[in-house]
């Protein structure tokens, strides 16, 4: 392929990541957050560089390990217990300000997918995992019968452009409803929100509109609706009902103007019928979880529960809308991806800033990897219409891990012969797999909707939402 069209952003892309990630740069910022109070045997450079290019996921990890590989790249003897020392809070303050700097070369990215009017396309949602028992101080588990400590992961990205806007720790109790009250700041104008139930709420909905934002979302079960009958009277939807009719009427989906909540907001709701299958999954998932707090399924629930119910203030058709939320799995291949290839969640007893340091380590590593695979993925959507795999391209990304160490710290010229080696074999070895007559990919998605005359996407594109 001709690697000549993306040369210079390349050199642009490579130029970023190494200005972040000289030794100099590293070290100022190890000095400035205190990392760094006096010389010795360890640098920042050296000490970050130890957690960030690895083999051995945290589990297996130990402090005698990190030794070996100190002696064995810098021909520094140093013993597990001066290593253990260097975990600090000034630790987690160094590696948070490297994050942030390479996170600010997402927000500079002049290149975006060229397939929607909206200003930007935020999707956002929370991972989460289970910490040892004695992190329960700093990240509390959710009680009960559930894990004693947890973490939770919150992350926001513009889909057109690939810039990360949001990617920050918090413990298992700060739920996602509350994330979206205290970050409602960052929506713009054209903005358009997709997120899951769990960040719906009514106030958050209004601020999205008074910004001349949009959104989408699942509606969350304990919200009411209505619809209305005259100036001032409001009559409750029937759940049992509505689905009764669907049912008896065949009816794949419908819409309504409705109003939701005390606050009575109007928006519009497009309602989908679940296959059999899928509803009795979720109704077994919701009796479990109801048993486990001496709590039955009311009827009102479970008419509910076979149904998909989304709530816009867009104009897109009922057909188009079902589909776009789809772009919402987007975020759960990359928790996928962070998982499965970066073993975030691989983790054993230890100190709660030893933990945190590995895991901004593997953040960190994300993060540069993340900025060469987006300047891929626009390459070729907006040149060759060609979709990349992000779940592939990381595992790339792993399997050269100690190449692109080499790279990294070659230069400019060394890291854009990685990219391009990277690029070059990206139309055989990264591009993404659809199922036949189906919509599964994020891009195709969006290009058959804006390029359809009626704002619909065809009903081949529509599958179950479980």
């Amino acid at each position: 392929m001709d690697i000549y069209n993306l040369k210079f952003n390349t050199n642009l892309l490579s130029r970023k990541i190494t200005d972040v990630f000289n030794e100099e740069n590293i070290n100022r910022i190890a000095i400035e957050s205190g990392f760094i109070i006096r010389k010795g045997k360890i640098d920042g450079f050296i000490f970050l560089d130890m957690l960030l290019f690895t083999y051995f996921n945290h589990k297996e990890l130990s402090l005698n390990d990190l030794s070996s590989q100190l002696d064995e790249r810098y021909s520094i003897s140093i013993t597990k217990q001066g290593i253990d020392e260097r975990f600090k809070n000034t630790t987690i303050k160094f590696f948070t300000t490297v994050l942030e700097e390479l996170l600010q070369i997402s927000s500079q990215n002049s290149k975006s997918i060229a397939f929607t009017q909206y200003e930007k396309v935020r999707i956002k949602d929370s991972t989460c995992f289970q910490l040892p028992e004695l992190m329960r101080d700093k990240y509390p588990g959710s009680g009960g019968s559930g894990s004693g400590a947890s973490i939770r992961i919150q992350f926001e990205y513009d889909l057109k452009t690939g810039e990360i806007l949001d990617l920050s720790l918090n413990a298992f109790n700060k739920q996602d409803s509350i994330d979206a009250k205290e970050t409602i700041n960052e929506i713009q104008e054209n903005d358009l929100v997709i997120r899951d139930l769990a960040y719906t709420a009514i106030k958050n909905l209004q601020e999205i509109e008074r910004k001349k934002a949009f959104y989408l979302n699942r509606l969350n079960t304990t919200i009411k609706v209505y619809e209305l009958k005259s100036d001032s009277e409001y009559d409750e939807i029937d759940f049992p009902k509505l689905s009764n009719y669907m049912k008896k009427n065949k009816l794949m989906r419908l819409e309504k103007d409705v109003y939701i909540g005390g606050k009575k907001l109007k928006t519009r709701i497009v309602v989908e019928k679940l296959p059999e299958k899928i509803f009795s999954k979720r109704i077994r998932k919701a009796e479990k979880n109801a048993k486990k707090k001496g709590r039955k399924l009311g009827k009102d629930y479970k008419a509910r529960a076979a149904l998909n119910i989304f709530i816009t203030n867009t104009d897109l058709a009922a057909e188009s809308v079902r589909v776009l939320y789809t772009i919402r799995w987007q975020i759960e291949l990359m928790f996928k991806i962070w998982k499965s290839i970066g073993e975030i969640d691989k983790i054993k007893k230890m100190k709660v800033l030893r933990f945190e340091s590995y895991l901004l380590a593997k953040l960190i590593w994300i993060a540069i990897n993340w900025q060469i695979m987006w300047s891929i993925i626009i390459y070729f959507f907006n040149e060759r219409k060609l979709e990349i795999s992000p779940y592939k391209m990381f595992k790339t990304f792993k399997l050269r891990l100690l190449k692109f160490r080499s790279a990294l710290y070659g230069g400019i010229k060394s890291l854009s012969e990685y990219i391009n080696g990277i690029i070059k074999i990206s139309p055989k070895n990264h591009k993404s797999e659809k199922k036949k007559n189906t919509l599964n990919w994020s891009y195709d998605i969006f290009n058959q909707l804006l390029n359809s005359n009626d704002n619909k996407l065809p009903i081949s594109a529509l599958q179950p939402l479980a």
